[in-house]
Formats: structure tokens, sequence, C-alpha cells
């Protein structure tokens, strides 16, 4: 629940995607059956956040008793031509507007009236309930693999909302609150019985080297990205080959995510001369990765630490970025930093509730990190709604805290690479110049691999 918590004034924490389709939008009561039903999989969407009776316990997820799917699920049309400048004129206004907590924390709409054939879908889910189903949202619910539908088989029973009364909820407070200290201490005991003394050692070891981070961390300088933010949002969008952003990498061991930080970095690089501001030699970007380890590689659970990587702005040459981006990344998945995020992530028993405490307090400091850049793998095949084809998905990652001005979500999906960029809307009203800065970033990422390649950005058409 930690993410409801940071909801706050102008900070909003849901995530979300701006989804463009081929063809001409569906009817929309059909769109919103269709929702309705793939509900039935997900019971989490019915769902509100619910207090507990005298603050005995941490909120619970219970049925919403008065769920109104097309409150969830809304139509709108673009003006003008339905140009992408306008889609992303809506999509800023919709990203804008913080959910209601007394109602299930998602919406979609239906954007009706793009050109060239098209329409699009606007998701936002708050990354509460996010984090309650598995990293699944509503877009993926409504998405199949087959332009015919799904063979999922979908519970067809009418909901009936289960509302638990004041007294039960006053109850399982109580329990829970008793309940919850005997658990972990019984994990802990079980742990520290079964753990060898070298691991225990390097927990220990591992705390005081997280104590570090925090303490001092990587040096973030101060920047526009780092201004005062209101709760108004702008996005911009940029897009790539996948092969080509593979191909970037040419004869170094750099992953794709070293080739996409490189590119962002470069694309901040000219922004920051385009504005005639100082580029300082390194920003510092805060950055979901891997690093689950060779011999874990068929393992269950995610082994994703969130690093703070120095990103060399100051850096001319796109080679040059790349082999650096790709030596800090690599030292850093090795590092404490990543041991002790990865820890306080896996949530063990063993785990000094204090460490949380202290991850909080670090990635939460104005002074430690500059944007967030969040790379997720997607699915290599095409996805459709009603039978309709994906054409483009663009990433939504909220401005959080307060202090940080940008964010750059990237999601790779059927052959391409997508770029959406989200910022304050009046900290960045160059929002879409940036856009194109990375996109010319990128495309000096291949032609230094010796690619004769060049990136378009996704600007109005």
């Amino acid at each position: 629940m930690s993410s409801l918590l940071a909801e706050r004034g102008s900070i909003h924490v849901h995530v979300g995607a701006t989804i463009i389709v081929k063809g001409r939008s569906p009817d929309f009561d059909e769109l919103v059956g269709h929702v309705e039903s793939r509900l039935n999989l997900v019971p989490r969407f019915r769902q509100r956040v619910t207090p507990t009776p005298l603050g005995l316990d941490n909120p619970v997820w219970a049925d919403d008793p008065r769920f109104d799917i097309r409150w969830h699920v809304r139509r709108l049309a673009l003006p003008g031509e339905g140009l992408m400048a306008e889609l992303r004129e809506v999509a800023g206004q919709i990203l804008s507007q913080p959910l209601d907590f007394a109602r299930p924390l998602w919406q979609l709409f239906l954007i009706e009236g793009l050109a060239g054939k098209r329409h699009a879908y606007i998701n936002k889910t708050h990354h509460a309930l996010v984090d309650g189903v598995s990293a699944v949202d509503v877009g993926t619910v409504i998405l199949d693999t087959s332009k015919d539908g799904t063979e999922i088989e979908v519970p067809d029973e009418p909901w009936q909302a289960d509302q638990p009364s004041a007294g039960l909820l006053l109850v399982q407070g109580a329990s829970e609150r008793v309940a919850r200290p005997l658990r972990t201490a019984r994990k802990a005991a079980r742990s520290a019985v079964r753990m060898p003394r070298s691991t225990a050692r390097n927990v220990i070891e591992t705390a005081e080297g997280f104590a570090g981070l925090a303490a001092g961390g990587p040096s973030a300088p101060q920047t526009f990205l780092n201004e005062t933010i209101g709760r108004d949002r702008r996005v911009a969008f940029a897009k790539a080959k996948l092969d080509l952003v593979k191909g970037a990498r040419g004869e170094t061991e750099a992953t794709v995510n070293d080739v996409i930080l490189a590119g962002a970095t470069g694309g901040l690089r000219r922004f920051f001369e385009r504005r005639g501001a100082e580029v300082p030699d390194e920003i510092v970007g805060l950055v979901p990765m891997s690093v689950r380890r060779p011999d874990e590689r068929n393992e269950l659970g995610n082994r994703i630490a969130t690093l703070m990587v120095p990103l060399p702005i100051g850096e001319p040459g796109a080679l040059a970025r790349l082999e650096r981006i790709h030596a800090e990344t690599t030292r850093l998945k090795s590092s404490k930093q990543a041991q002790a995020a990865s820890l306080v992530i896996e949530a063990t028993g063993w785990t000094p509730p204090t460490i949380n405490r202290v991850l909080a307090g670090a990635i939460s400091r104005p002074l430690n990190w500059n944007l967030v850049i969040s790379n997720v793998p997607g699915p290599q095949l095409p996805l459709f709604l009603l039978g309709r084809k994906i054409d483009a998905i663009y990433p939504f990652v909220p401005l959080s805290p307060q202090g940080h001005a940008l964010s750059i979500g990237v999601l790779s999906y059927d052959g391409g690479v997508y770029f959406g960029l989200a910022g304050d809307r009046d900290v960045l009203r160059d929002l879409d110049d940036l856009a194109g800065d990375l996109a010319l970033a990128l495309g000096e990422q291949m032609q230094a691999a010796g690619l004769e390649a060049r990136v378009a950005a996704e600007v109005a058409e």
C-alpha cells in the first residue's frame, strides 16, 4: 500500500498507456460488454480501497457495491483532423486527473476519430492496483493474441458485490495487527536457523551498504528537470524498430537496455543544448533492471532492482556514451546497491523493517536522481482488441515524488520499441522537442554501430 501514501497533492501514481489501433472503432456497447466480461477474470478490478475501522490495520480491497462499468469505460472523440498532436493533448489531460479512491482504481477511454483510419485507447491504473494483481492492468486483460478472440474460458456468472461489514473489518484488522508480527517472527526465525553463516554475513553487509547508499548515493545535479511540479501532465512519443535497437549494440557487450539508456542520454544532451542550459557531466536515472544471475535463469519470481545509474550526458560521442553506460550498469548489477534494492523488493522475512523506510527515503530525496527511465520487454507478437490489431503502445510512467518533472517509459512490442515521455505541463512545455531529440540520438547510436538507419519521432500527422 506504499503507493497509496505517495498519492498526494500534485503527485498521482497511476501507470497507463496510449494504445493505437488499426481500423474503425468498435461499437461502444460492444466494448463495454467485452471489458465487463473480462473483469470476471480479475475480481480486483471491481474492488475499491476500504479503510479498516479505527485504523487498526492497512486498508483492504473490498467489492464496490455501486460498481458502474460505464464510469470506468468511457468514450471521447478527437477534435479537428484527428492528428497525433491532438491525441497527445487528450492523453495528457486524461492522465492529469487523479483516480477516485471511492471507486476501483482504473479507467479506460476509447478515443475515436484518429486520422489514418485508426482509433486509440488511453488506460490508467493506480500503481497499488497493478501491484495487487501481479502487474496485470486493464489493458492486458482485454487484449487477445488472435484476431478471432481468446480461447480462455471466461466465467459468465452475474457479478454480485460481497461487501464486508464494518464489524467484520474491525475484527479482521485487529486480528491481523496481532498475527502479522508473529508470522514475521516465525519466518525470520526459520530463515535464521537455515541461513548459512556466510549468507548471514552478506545480509549484514548488504544492510550496512544500503544504509551507506541512503546516506550518500550518487550525486545528482540540480537541473530544470527537478523544479517544483504541478498536477498537470503532457505526453510525447517516439518509436524505433527493435532489430535496429539490437543492432546498435555493435561489437560491444551492451544490452538492449544499455542502448535505450544511451539513446535517452544523447537525447537529453541535445535537449539541454536546445534550451541553452549548462550540460552537466552526468545526471542520474532511476532505472529498474534485472539482476538475475545466470544460474537463476530458470527460477520463478522477479529479480528486478531499481538502481540509480549515472548517465554521461556530457559525453558527445554516441559509442563512448554506450560503453560508459554498459560499464556502469554491469558494475551496479553486482553492487551492494543492487543487492539491497533486490533484497527489499523480495521482502523476505528476515529483512529488517527499517530498510524499507530507508529505501523510501533514499529514492525519494530530490537530489538522489533526476528522472525515471523504465524499460519493459513486451510481447513480440501482435495483439488484438475486438478483432482489431494493436499498432503501437506508448507507456506512461508517473512523475513521483515532487521535484521530478520528467519520466521516460519504454515498451517493446511486436518488433517495435515505443517511448512514452511524461512531463510536467508547465515545466516541460517543449516535451515534443525532447521526443525528437531522443529519436535523433537513437539514430546516432545506430549509425555509430555501422547501421544506415534513422528513427522517426511520432509527431503530428
